[in-house]
């Protein structure tokens, strides 16, 4: 072929694939489009040095295959110079393959002559597409499938596919197990076959609304089996067609006996905690009352007989009648924290947050605690540095919080003094409480605000309490957003912070 620059050639690289164009004297390739350019990686120069047919083909088997269909379908009317009569469609027919650096790929090729004036064949032009791709998609395809089918035959849940009627159309072992039936014996069968009918009511419910709605459906049911009743968890999704029209229902059941039974099982706990909190209302509310009404008549008698006896009253037995009262408050203190803990951990203490004078609740507190200062040689002094000394809080809260932390500071010093400050820092009111007592160990202080917990313990503890105090005092300033730092050194001492937030962070 001397003149194979045909004028059809410009309209080629418009086509969605690879073309090339072969000149049957020579053998060679004379013109490939832009897409089989790309495909091969040959250029146009390659083709004007003279490109063999043969280099695009993988091996000499490939490249003489090609020339025997070539030949089935009238490549003897070029070697006879006779005109072509046959025009039927080729087949497709696939082709190792071979790009200019050496890669290999499938091709899938279709072919037609070439004809001259007198419909002679002079050349062949080749459709080629890469199915390199293609085909590995398909073999990953079919792996995914096997993988697929072994993951759904090998699963403990039953899987099954069912159409409108009712009948089961596929079905894995795991069904086998519960229905004591053969695979055989299950697909191709109606529901309504092979479980009681209330079961089967149920079932045909939630199948009916998703052949209907065409959405998902999940729900729970006892299922008979061979030798007992579980409870299945059993999830429907609608199988649709290219219409989007519901043709099946692909269903999962899978056995949640054990977590029903574990659920029944918590509802029974929860029941008995909830019982045996009431108890524990009832216990408290009853030991208050038969601890508190003791103490009254204690105390109340106590102080009529220490006013009778007057100057009679020896100093010995002055300090009977200050042990009694010490006794009989601290055993109220100790109940009141028990109260105020359970009040806590059962979420029945109500706040009234209102706006209040810090200044006059610390002032009220000083005064109160002065004597136990005292009465220890210790100077108590309160110093209250903010005019504007409002901010929100509930005051009951608060005034136990403060009271605790101050009296405190006053147990645990036994030289020196206590120092309360209230000032304002950055917008935020905020009161210190510095002392010159035993201090905080580091290894106490990480667990300081726990329930019950004391850095002295035993019967033979240095300081008498049940580590309720603290625990308290840090719940109460979490309820109205007061934070506390701590910062303490063994025998040196210790400082409380409460850092009261703005009004605008309230």
């Amino acid at each position: 072929m001397h003149n194979y620059r045909r004028e059809e050639h410009q309209y080629f690289d418009f086509l969605p694939g690879a073309l090339i164009e072969i000149d049957l004297a020579s053998r060679s390739v004379i013109y490939m489009n832009r897409i089989a350019f790309s495909l091969f990686g040959f250029t146009q120069t390659d083709i004007d040095k003279g490109l063999p047919l043969r280099n695009i083909f993988q091996n000499d088997s490939e490249y003489e295959r090609s020339i025997k269909v070539a030949e089935s379908f009238g490549l003897e009317n070029y070697q006879n110079r006779t005109a072509y009569t046959r025009y039927e469609k080729q087949d497709l027919y696939d082709f190792m393959m071979m790009k200019k650096n050496g890669d290999a790929f499938l091709g899938e090729c279709q072919g037609s002559f070439v004809l001259d004036d007198d419909s002679v064949p002079v050349g062949a032009r080749i459709y080629i597409r890469d199915l390199s791709e293609q085909r590995e998609m398909e073999a990953a395809h079919i792996e995914n499938e096997a993988k697929y089918k072994t993951l759904l035959e090998y699963s403990s849940d039953i899987i099954f596919l069912i159409d409108s009627k009712g009948v089961v159309l596929s079905v894995n072992r795991a069904a086998t197990k519960y229905l004591g039936r053969k695979i055989s014996e299950i697909e191709g069968k109606k529901i309504a076959s092979l479980f009681p009918p209330q079961t089967v009511e149920t079932f045909k419910s939630y199948v009916n609304k998703t052949f209907i709605s065409g959405k998902s459906a999940t729900y729970e049911t006892p299922m008979p089996t061979t030798n007992k009743t579980v409870w299945v968890s059993t999830s429907l999704s609608p199988v649709k067609d290219r219409d989007g029209t519901v043709t099946a229902v692909l269903g999962v059941s899978r056995d949640v006996t054990a977590w029903k039974r574990a659920e029944e099982d918590l509802e029974q706990a929860l029941i008995k905690a909830r019982n045996a909190n009431r108890v524990k209302d009832q216990f408290l509310a009853n030991i208050t009352h038969e601890i508190r009404t003791p103490l009254t008549t204690i105390t109340g008698f106590t102080g009529r007989l220490r006013e009778s006896l007057g100057a009679n009253l020896k100093p010995a037995e002055e300090d009977y009648f200050k042990f009694i009262n010490n006794s009989s408050e601290r055993l109220l203190r100790t109940v009141d924290s028990i109260i105020n803990i359970s009040q806590l951990e059962a979420g029945t203490l109500v706040l009234d947050p209102r706006m209040h004078r810090l200044g006059q609740l610390i002032h009220l507190l000083c005064e109160k605690l002065t004597p136990l200062a005292e009465e220890k040689g210790l100077k108590l002094d309160c110093q209250l540095l903010a005019e504007n000394d409002e901010a929100l809080f509930d005051q009951l809260t608060i005034y136990h919080s403060v009271h605790n932390i101050l009296q405190n500071a006053i147990k645990y010093t036994d030289k020196g003094g206590v120092t309360v400050q209230l000032k304002r820092v950055g917008g935020n009111l905020q009161i210190t409480f510095a002392d010159t007592g035993i201090g905080i160990s580091d290894d106490y202080r990480q667990r300081m605000f726990q329930v019950f917990s004391q850095e002295s313990e035993g019967l033979a503890k240095d300081y008498q309490g049940i580590g309720l105090g603290l625990a308290l005092t840090k719940r109460y300033l979490d309820m109205n957003n007061v934070r506390i730092d701590v910062k303490s050194k063994k025998g040196l001492g210790s400082v409380f912070t409460l850092i009261f937030p703005a009004p605008a962070e309230n």
